[in-house]
């Protein structure tokens, strides 16, 4: 039986229904059988079971068609002792030779009637009717008595009829063309319509399905059957109402051929459907498709077309905006973020969030990457103004990578590798702005994957070494404490990372565990042979102060080695430091300068940071950039960077450092400008811990007096 699909008090009504219907079957005089789409039998009548006495045993709901065939067939063998007899003339029997086959074919049929001849005389007409789920219907009705035939098909009209008055879902039968026939009354109360509407079935749809509701007539007209399909109809309030449509071909004795059509109402269902639907394709923060529906776009998208843009969008420094005031401003970011994005875009083009700050949008074509990029500073441009929340003016920038088919790749996943690298190449150029994709990205990206790779195999295999280039004061040459650079051992020789394994963040804090714990292992020999080396600086990624903990553990493990934290400095960039500066991981650097930790600033001049930052930042020494260095005797512009930064540092109370010092005649310059620290090839190269020990001890032996001698060009044996 079909179920009210609507729900509340249909359910009710639904099995009130489907018990009555089951009390009029059972009180009807014709035999009644039905049997489901793999031909089992699902229920059956008294009628049925008296007509079918001989097999009365084995008739039991589940036993198949064929069984209950064999059956009949085995007993009327039985009661002819195993014989059989011809054809009959107007009526068939279980004994008869050709029976069978008749009753194969009456049942195979979409409407078969045959008439059969019972054991005990009676003459039944045997009708099988096929629906449009593959369930067969059969009626036996006992015509034993011929002045009784015209008053048992009467009754059995009468019957069909009431089931047909009584179903739950709209039945409706029409001409091929779609006229009404015949309808049920709950026909009448789905599509709103009455005995007298003269309407084709069409017409009772909604104007955008009309066309599809003939076509699916003329499909049942042509092939027999159609659907089930969803249909929209105007219900009468002027709803909208979607309706599950499927039908059958019925030909009658004449020829004419009716189309039989069953409605259920599935408005509900459609609607809950849909509503998973969006839940599952778009973001719950923006409203925006989420990556599952891109993905679904691009598949589309690309289907046919001729060209299609696709651009990346991540927000630059949105980190620093939940750190700082909160996820819920961030929230409030992202939120207006998507509205700007939305409004920047063109008609047909499509924007998604691909998760956390993280952004895409679907350029319709075609488009040339020339206008692609011009649309995409148009959005850095839009998601680069204030977003005003809670009284706090923020300000975000955006990054974008832009990549387009046919020109970079041909399919969804080529599209989207080559905007992750215009995007990953947006960010290493700076940010805030967009990037086309270029093959050499391509390769670029191999490379630093083998980097990546490389690393982790070395930090696997134990590989991982530190190398020591000596700090020295120029007053005295001293060696005044060492920098700690990370190497790799490998089978020809040894060499360094390339910068980008450090900026990998998981990759960067594995190292950086690596180092600390071989340098302070070094550090804690040194201190236990009497040596002085002053103070060991360790390159640290800016994802290290983003640990929660990460002070804590490393002073317990300073004290572990019996190791005064004063002993250690840790470097960062500039970039780093800004990036937590105005945070609340700033109070994790305070912590670590208070516990003794020094903070030097690597590679000052060439990053971001500002007079008023190098003022406020928590840090003890910076270390002028090699690339003003190298310069300084004969670029007056390098000259006097160099001494500006110099006065700069030291009149703030900063211990200033020169970098790559390689020559007797940047030394002497830089003496001039008042740097009083630097390190360099011209006093040491990067040497291993047995190297550096060697150093302390010849510089021990040699004395204060003549420190720049065995420190300077002269110590070329121990490097």
């Amino acid at each position: 039986m079909a179920v009210d699909e609507r729900g509340g008090s249909g359910d009710h009504d639904d099995a009130t229904r489907l018990a009555a219907l089951l009390e009029a079957i059972e009180a009807i005089p014709d035999g009644f059988v039905l049997y489901d789409a793999r031909d089992r039998l699902v229920l059956n009548n008294g009628a049925f079971r008296a007509l079918n006495a001989d097999v009365a045993d084995v008739i039991r709901p589940g036993i198949r068609f064929a069984d209950l065939l064999e059956a009949k067939a085995s007993a009327s063998r039985r009661a002819l002792d195993g014989g059989s007899r011809r054809r009959c003339g107007i009526d068939c029997a279980p004994a008869c030779d050709d029976w069978r086959g008749c009753r194969q074919r009456t049942h195979g049929d979409s409407h078969g009637v045959m008439f059969e001849t019972t054991p005990d005389g009676r003459w039944v007409r045997v009708d099988e009717h096929r629906t449009p789920s593959g369930m067969t219907v059969g009626i036996r009705t006992d015509l034993s008595d011929l002045r009784d035939v015209q008053q048992q098909l009467a009754r059995s009209e009468a019957k069909f009829r009431t089931l047909f008055a009584m179903a739950p879902i709209g039945i409706v039968r029409t001409t091929t063309d779609g006229r009404i026939v015949d309808a049920n009354p709950a026909f009448a109360v789905i599509t709103g319509s009455s005995p007298d509407d003269r309407r084709l079935l069409p017409d009772l749809f909604d104007p955008r399905d009309r066309d599809a509701v003939a076509a699916d007539l003329a499909k049942a007209a042509e092939a027999g059957d159609h659907g089930p399909v969803e249909r929209r109809l105007v219900a009468p309030d002027g709803g909208e109402v979607v309706l599950s449509l499927e039908g059958t071909r019925a030909v009658e004795e004449d020829g004419t051929v009716f189309l039989w059509s069953i409605l259920r109402d599935v408005t509900e269902r459609s609607k809950s459907e849909a509503r998973i639907w969006h839940a599952a394709h778009h973001d719950p923060l923006t409203g925006l498709p989420n990556r599952k529906y891109l993905g679904e776009l691009l598949a589309d998208r690309l289907d046919g077309a001729d060209e299609v843009a696709l651009l990346l969008i991540d927000l630059d420094n949105f980190k620093q905006v939940n750190d700082t005031l909160g996820h819920e401003t961030g929230d409030a970011v992202l939120r207006a973020t998507a509205e700007r994005l939305r409004a920047g875009l063109r008609a047909g083009d499509v924007v998604a969030r691909l998760g956390g700050d993280e952004f895409a949008a679907v350029l319709a074509g075609p488009i040339g990457l020339a206008e692609a990029r011009a649309l995409g500073e148009r959005l850095i441009e839009a998601i680069g103004r204030d977003v005003v929340h809670r009284d706090h003016a923020i300000r975000v920038g955006g990054s974008i990578g832009i990549a387009s088919v046919p020109q970079h790749g041909c399919g969804a996943d080529d599209l989207l590798g080559a905007a992750d690298l215009a995007l990953f190449a947006a960010k290493r150029a700076g940010r805030n702005r967009a990037v086309i994709f270029a093959p050499a990205m391509q390769v670029a990206n191999r490379r630093r994957f083998e980097i990546l790779s490389g690393a982790r195999e070395a930090l696997a295999e134990g590989r991982i070494v530190p190398f020591y280039q000596p700090i020295v004061a120029f007053d005295d040459g001293a060696v005044i404490g060492f920098e700690a650079l990370c190497r790799v051992e490998s089978d020809d020789g040894v060499r360094s990372f390339s910068p980008e394994v450090f900026g990998h963040t998981d990759l960067g804090r594995t190292l950086d565990e690596r180092m600390i714990d071989l340098v302070t292992a070094d550090m804690a020999a040194w201190r236990a042979a009497g040596h002085v080396f002053g103070r060991v600086a360790v390159n640290v990624c800016d994802a290290d102060f983003s640990r929660q903990g990460f002070d804590v553990r490393l002073f317990e493990r300073l004290e572990a080695r019996g190791l005064e934290a004063s002993m250690l400095e840790l470097e960062v960039t500039e970039t780093a430091l800004l990036e937590v500066a105005d945070g609340s991981l700033a109070a994790g650097l305070d912590r670590l300068r208070a516990g003794g930790i020094a903070l030097a600033l690597d590679d000052f001049g060439t990053g971001h940071a500002s007079l008023v930052h190098l003022k406020t930042l928590p840090v003890d020494r910076v270390k002028i950039d090699r690339s003003f260095v190298s310069d300084v005797v004969f670029d007056t512009a390098s000259r006097a960077i160099v001494g500006a930064l110099t006065r700069l540092g030291r009149g703030l109370g900063k211990e200033v450092v020169a970098e790559g010092v390689e020559t007797e005649g940047q030394h002497r310059a830089l003496v001039d400008l008042g740097c009083r620290c630097g390190q360099g090839h011209l006093y040491g190269r990067p040497m291993p811990a047995a190297a550096a020990t060697r150093l302390l001890e010849t510089a021990e032996r040699a004395g204060a007096a003549a420190r720049v001698a065995v420190v300077g060009k002269r110590a070329s044996h121990l490097r």
